[in-house]
């Protein structure tokens, strides 16, 4: 009987050494990170606003950290092939991803996928937003934002979009239908041809960001009437806010924004230590300078605040989705 309650006892030693060592190499290996080129995910082609945006924070990031970070492309499929390589990688710290608003749909996108946050991945900060405008042709008879109001309800206006379900998509029509004014959805594959249709005449009217109608609105081809978020922007403060105007609130947030993670499982002291380099990088004047040339203003938050923000934008979708009869399934 004694020699088995020694046996037992050593068993039970053992396994608490083996997992005493066991944290002891993971905080070592996680003082130590990164020890190696670490992959920035992006689910945009090279060139796209969430692209550039990587680029710069991988960049600070590298300087700062001392270690390469890899910019990996993985465009398609509203970025959920970008996003499943992410929750699939190994919580090692050494694959992240910039993601943006458009994840926060998954669920109702796609039949079986979950995407939630501690499960499918780790949110580490917000990193910011691109401020959408009510944008018109300029070819429209109106150049206030009351102005479109009363010619829009007496007309079929053609609305453009980057895709279904994306926040452009969901602000417009939530906006046609509290302004009770009938639209003719035309779908597009991103901003950028959404911006180009409208110069052209194609369509009367869309939600844009600064960055993809700069050069069209310079030239005087594309008019924005008003900002959807709380505050003027800073590029274009002479146009005027929707609450100045009216514009429904749920409205405001619906915009282009953006989120560094990390795959589920990851050390906390990684995501700590991402998290506090980031917010510094995203606080360097030097960068909110460049972010803002590509129409993002830099915004950070603690991994909660992430997490928190994520689930909030999800709930918020999912109610306007229903609420607006939108199907978004793929």
């Amino acid at each position: 009987m004694v020699s088995k309650r020694v046996s037992k006892a050593f068993q039970v030693a053992l396994v608490m050494l083996c997992g005493l060592l066991a944290q002891t190499v993971w905080a070592q290996n996680s003082s130590s990170y990164p020890e190696r080129p670490v992959r920035l995910l992006v689910g945009f082609q090279a060139g796209a606003a969430t692209d550039t945006l990587a680029r710069i924070l991988g960049q600070h990031l590298s300087e700062r950290l001392k270690q390469t970070f890899v910019i990996e492309n993985k465009p398609g499929a509203a970025t959920r092939i970008a996003m499943e390589t992410l929750s699939k990688a190994s919580p090692d710290g050494y694959t992240l991803a910039v993601a943006n608003a458009v994840a926060t749909v998954f669920p109702t996108m796609f039949a079986g996928m979950s995407f939630e946050p501690n499960k499918d991945f780790v949110p580490i900060t917000l990193l910011g937003r691109s401020p959408s405008f009510v944008a018109v042709k300029a070819s429209l008879p109106v150049t206030t934002y009351q102005e479109f109001v009363a010619f829009a309800k007496g007309a079929n206006l053609a609305f453009g979009h980057p895709g279904n379900g994306t926040n452009p998509h969901v602000a417009g029509v939530a906006l046609g239908k509290a302004l009770g004014i009938d639209l003719v959805e035309v779908p597009f594959k991103g901003n950028q041809p959404v911006a180009a249709a409208m110069a052209s005449g194609e369509i009367d009217y869309a939600m844009l960001e600064y960055e993809s109608a700069r050069p069209l609105v310079e030239r005087g081809a594309i008019r924005l009437l008003a900002v959807t978020e709380p505050k003027r922007y800073s590029l274009r403060p002479a146009i005027p806010t929707g609450r100045e105007f009216g514009i429904p609130p749920v409205i405001e947030g619906l915009t282009p924004w953006f989120i560094l993670l990390a795959p589920p499982g990851v050390s906390p002291s990684v995501v700590a230590l991402l998290n506090r380099e980031a917010r510094v990088v995203l606080a360097m004047p030097e960068v909110q300078e460049r972010l803002l040339k590509i129409g993002i203003e830099a915004e950070s938050s603690t991994a909660l605040e992430a997490s928190a923000y994520f689930m909030a934008h999800r709930a918020k979708m999912n109610t306007l989705l229903e609420q607006l009869q939108i199907s978004v399934k793929n």
